[in-house]
């Protein structure tokens, strides 16, 4: 495996961790949590994600320049490309020309950033982790 990737994993492991159960245990107890403990646990659970965004992007900042290169363009295409999968839904949704489940919106944005690497990595043929 590879030096960069091997480090970058054994970064995000423990929050990233810490962040799938935190959103595992949300789900599970959210119907019996009264409204102060929904409101902590949700505290917990965006605490949570802060960390792995902030160690997300202590590993950006790690990076060789063509890595950043690569991360900042592809993080803006999912970006613009987002907005406007949100514009898209929000708009349909208030035209009633369908019911768009909330859950719909998450899917997109993260569809929207897997695309978006893939087209820098195509772009620039560099497929190192």
């Amino acid at each position: 495996m590879e030096r960069h990737t091997r480090n970058y994993l054994l970064a995000v492991r423990l929050p990233l961790g810490v962040l799938l159960v935190a959103m595992a245990l949300y789900a599970v107890s959210l119907h019996q949590l009264g409204p102060a403990g929904r409101a902590t646990a949700l505290a917990v659970l965006m605490a949570c994600y802060v960390w792995t965004g902030w160690t997300e992007f202590q590993q950006i900042r790690r990076m060789d320049e063509m890595r950043r290169r690569l991360e900042m363009e592809a993080m803006v295409l999912a970006f613009i490309g987002g907005t406007g999968v949100i514009l898209l839904l929000y708009f349909v949704r208030v035209s009633k020309l369908a019911d768009v489940p909330f859950a719909v919106a998450p899917l997109s944005l993260w569809g929207c950033y897997v695309l978006a690497h893939l087209w820098a990595r195509l772009r620039y043929r560099y497929w190192a982790l």
